[in-house]
């Protein structure tokens, strides 16, 4: 293939981006004046935004938004790097995957409305509620993902690299690693959107800062165009981080495919 031709077919990936990113913010635009039109209960987007706006200059929004990105990325890389090591460890063994499989799948199936209640019940009001409240909403997606791919690796290719003295580290290195690449992104896609929930709900019963903390402050108000206002934030972070950040990288390190 030559250099032109990876060239465009990068800027036709590009452009996809894009138009997908303005496409899922025009659809969340479009649903949310059907809604006003429709509903009649539901503030008009110029009024959320005013309010936004209201809050920046109030000095509410960059620094509770701070504070929650900070959480949010404590607990996710926890949940990344010890979701990795296990699900590494089940796809490999088979002693591991039959002490973990069912506690992880217990796991699963907890919403993260549990998760930030009962955090909220063990540590109260604090910053280690809304971090806890990530990392355990996302630990499982990471396990399970991670897990189903490295048993996808062919085991003969495993065994041959150890019966000529590979070491184990340089397996997983250069063998695993690679293979469960692309479902690490998707984990990861995964392990954010559930922990995200999971921060907001955390926030909103366990915090005292926080998109979460400022959305129930604005809903306890009975101010509906407040509380949009922070949900509208909390949305349009996770689409942008999806379509801008975790699309790429997949994307780039599934490309072999397409080779």
């Amino acid at each position: 293939m030559t250099v032109t031709h990876t060239w465009q077919r990068q800027l036709r990936s590009q452009r996809a981006a894009a138009l997908a990113t303005v496409a899922a913010i025009l659809t969340i635009f479009g649903a949310w004046q059907c809604a006003v039109v429709i509903g009649n209960r539901v503030p008009p987007l110029s009024e959320t935004v005013r309010r936004l706006g209201a809050e920046s200059a109030a000095g509410e929004l960059w620094g509770n938004l701070a504070i929650s990105m900070n959480r949010f990325a404590l607990g996710l890389v926890a949940a990344l790097v010890v979701g990795a090591a296990i699900g590494v460890l089940m796809g490999l063994s088979r002693i591991a995957d039959l002490a973990f499989s069912d506690l992880n799948a217990a796991a699963l199936a907890i919403p993260a409305v549990i998760w930030a209640l009962l955090t909220t019940m063990w540590f109260g009001f604090g910053w280690l509620t809304p971090v806890v409240t990530v990392f355990l909403s996302g630990l499982p997606f990471v396990i399970v993902n991670i897990a189903k791919a490295t048993r996808a690796v062919p085991v003969e290719l495993v065994l041959m690299a150890r019966s000529f003295g590979v070491p184990r580290a340089r397996v997983l290195r250069e063998i695993v690693a690679p293979a469960v690449a692309g479902s690490t992104v998707a984990a990861v896609r995964f392990a954010i959107m559930s922990a995200w929930n999971g921060l907001l709900l955390a926030e909103w019963f366990g915090s005292t800062s926080g998109v979460g903390w400022r959305a129930r402050y604005w809903y306890d108000a009975n101010q509906l165009d407040g509380f949009l206002a922070w949900v509208l934030v909390f949305i349009l972070l996770l689409v942008v981080a999806d379509l801008l950040i975790l699309g790429p990288i997949e994307r780039f390190t599934t490309r072999w495919r397409n080779a």
